[in-house]
């Protein structure tokens, strides 16, 4: 940084400049943050309801059913994928684990 003029005139606009230069800054980060914002919300808009039920698949070349969940039910995210009723009964009764929190088992009457 270049060092500072001793008059008080040119220290003055300087700072003027500064308040400025200040004042720009903010009004694009109150731009940026309202473009956050409404990103945000379309979002929230677009990604629409949850699926009913999920099935988590295992980390590996070839993904395998581990669990089945609720639609709702956060356990097991990242990995897991939007299933159909039909296609959560039938891994259910192939041998695939139901959700221990969420419990799918129970709502699809699958003992």
């Amino acid at each position: 940084m270049s060092p500072l003029p001793a008059d008080l005139s040119r220290l003055r606009v300087i700072a003027t400049y500064l308040r400025l230069e200040l004042d720009r800054v903010q009004l694009r980060i109150a731009e940026a943050e309202q473009q956050e914002q409404e990103a945000a919300r379309r979002a929230v808009a677009s990604a629409g309801p949850p699926p009913a039920w999920t099935v988590q698949m295992n980390v590996g070349a070839d993904p395998q059913p581990v669990a089945i969940h609720h639609g709702e039910c956060a356990v097991g995210q990242p990995r897991v994928r939007p299933i159909t009723r039909r296609g959560a009964i039938e891994a259910l009764t192939a041998g695939v684990e139901a959700c221990a929190l969420c419990r799918p088992d129970r709502e699809l009457r699958i003992d």
